[in-house]
């Protein structure tokens, strides 16, 4: 309030501050700089995969553009139903790429279209179902996901990199060294741009790339345009050319597009975490309802782009790891980039040279991006304290997914029912590791009990016991530390005002969402000036070790409340997850 009684107005969140023009309009290049390269290699592939002529391509490069700037003002949207609220960019995801692919040697693009939109409706079904499914989708399956995508990528930009074929041997044409030594070239400059770059040349190194090595490529003959077709800088506006294509239906397809669309929205839900940790400094748990938003955002954006006929969307990390390296997080920037993608929709040039991408440098793109989406993947494992039972979810599915391209004739003796799950390596691998962690929870208490006797051994014993049960739990491995140093403090509290020889009673409850200790002990001296009282309670607080324990406790724990009833001194912590 001000000194004449009228209300101040509340600050805006950071991702709702003011941005000048120039500082907007710059933030969205950058961002559309490391989205566009790596973006429309997916849309490519699976034109290459079904043979497309040149005037189907260019009209699903153009639906490509529009799709990304309808995807990304749909993910930065805040709205009551709709929209993460945040800056969340998205991009073209690997994680349909397997699907189409089939679906574009099956069906044709139609199909692709078809199952994209499919896939779209299920990650929107999943936004409603987040809540519930949260104990059956664990953050470990969400980074096996991600390492799969990963391993993927990496394998097929190998491939493109060195002009391979799915058997290892060179392919029809790469006889002469060009396109093997541009491929290799690419990569070292994405590398060296990327480790000893400093400033514009780290950032927009995907873009200095393709400045680079795709003249080089037109030099050694190495870039193929549709005979007739050639760039010209006179008609830099055009109408968009659509693919009309009526969208078609494999039910044989729907179990992998599905678990794409389980991949997406695992993808999205730690995305938008990220977005909300940047935002807020004082950050302590996920916003479910923001989340559950810009999933069912991120479905309706590959719906979108498949009604279009465009391949599947989800959100960028890159980019949000773009916005907290710059400091520029308003969500008002991804509305800008949307634009400017609507822009470039309208470019036939634009087009041109995105169809006559050398695949060489694709694969190298592809390459590079792969390490960093594999160290995402096991960034998010690793985060969780993980025991036997996760050990071998994640273990045991990552091996029979990798199987799938080691050995895919194995796989292409199924039966046709069977096939349905097992048409790649990121379908079986999420399949089995969702079937394992269902068995595996088979047993498992989300309660414990310990009693302990107030000696010496007591604080050791706390912490043993918090990370033994944190593993089984599969918590957050930083929400365990936490538990570990509140029930410290609390133990530390229990030495000094416990009875000795009395034991000390702990019992622990745990959900997707919290964790809840009770600590109970016999005070030495039920009526003594001493007895335990909370700051927050309504009898009067004594000065001393009370007062320093509680803050210390209320430090690591969300919420902490102490109680004393005939001699029995009780506290208990809650800490969010």
């Amino acid at each position: 309030m001000t000194g004449d009684g009228r209300a101040l107005p509340q600050e805006k969140p950071p991702q709702e501050k003011h941005l000048s023009h120039g500082t907007l309009l710059f933030s969205a290049l950058q961002h559309i700089a490391i989205i566009a390269p790596i973006g429309l290699v997916f849309p490519l592939l699976v034109l290459r995969a079904a043979d497309a002529g040149f005037a189907l391509q260019e009209a699903v490069i153009t639906a490509s553009l529009l799709a990304l700037g309808i995807g990304n003002i749909l993910l930065c949207l805040r709205g009551r139903r709709l929209g993460s609220g945040y800056l969340c960019p998205a991009v073209f995801t690997a994680a349909y790429l397997p699907a189409s692919l089939a679906a574009a040697d099956t069906g044709g693009l139609s199909l692709v279209f078809g199952m994209t939109i499919f896939a779209g409706l299920c990650e929107v079904a999943f936004s409603f179902l987040l809540r519930r499914l949260r104990a059956y989708l664990p953050a470990e399956i969400a980074g096996l996901a991600v390492v799969m995508i990963g391993l993927i990528l990496g394998f097929m930009g190998f491939r493109l990199m060195l002009g391979l074929d799915s058997h290892g041997d060179f392919c029809e044409g790469v006889s002469d060294s060009h396109a093997v030594a541009l491929g290799v070239l690419a990569l070292a400059l994405l590398i060296v741009l990327n480790v000893w770059g400093r400033g514009v040349f780290k950032l927009f190194a995907g873009l200095i790339c393709i400045g680079v090595i795709y003249p080089l490529a037109a030099v050694l003959g190495q870039v193929e345009l549709p005979a007739g077709q050639q760039l010209s800088l006179v008609g830099l506006v055009d109408l968009p050319n659509l693919p009309y294509l009526l969208p078609s239906f494999d039910v044989t397809l729907a179990v992998p597009f599905m678990i794409g669309a389980l991949a997406c929205a695992l993808r999205a839900t730690g995305d938008i975490t990220t977005c909300q940790r940047i935002a807020d400094e004082s950050w302590v748990r996920p916003d479910m309802d923001s989340i559950a938003r810009g999933v069912r955002a991120d479905g309706l954006a590959t719906a979108c782009a498949g009604l279009l006929g465009a391949v599947g969307l989800n959100s960028f990390s890159s980019s949000i790891g773009l916005s907290q390296a710059t400091g520029i997080i308003q969500r008002r920037v991804g509305l800008a980039i949307g634009g400017l993608f609507f822009v470039l929709a309208l470019s036939p040039d634009i087009v041109m040279l995105a169809i006559g991408m050398p695949q060489a440098l694709t694969g190298a793109i592809l390459v590079f991006s792969s390490a960093f989406i594999l160290s995402n993947g096991l960034s998010i494992i690793v985060a969780r304290l993980l025991d036997a039972r996760r050990i071998l979810t994640i273990g045991v599915a990552l091996i029979f997914g990798l199987s799938h391209d080691v050995f895919p004739e194995f796989y292409d003796h199924f039966p046709l029912w069977l096939k349905s799950i097992s048409g790649s390596s990121l379908v079986v691998a999420l399949v089995l590791a969702l079937v394992l962690n269902a068995l595996f929870r088979i047993g498992v208490k989300r309660t414990a009990e310990l009693e302990l006797p107030l000696d010496s051994s007591l604080l050791p014993q706390l912490v043993t016991f918090c990370r033994e049960q944190g593993a089984l739990w599969g918590a957050r491995r930083d929400v365990i530390e936490r538990l570990a140093a509140g029930l410290t403090e609390a133990g530390e509290l229990a030495l000094a005002r416990g009875s000795e020889g009395r034991p000390l009673k702990l019992h622990v409850n745990y959900d997707e969402f919290r964790i809840r200790a009770n600590l109970e002990f016999t005070a030495a001296d039920p009526d003594s000036e001493t007895a335990l009282r909370s700051p927050d309670s309504t009898a009067r607080t004594q000065p001393g070790e009370d007062g320093l324990e509680y803050r210390l406790m209320r430090h690591f724990a969300d919420s902490v409340r102490m109680a004393e009833n005939q001699g029995q001194q009780k506290v208990i912590l809650v800490f969010e997850t």
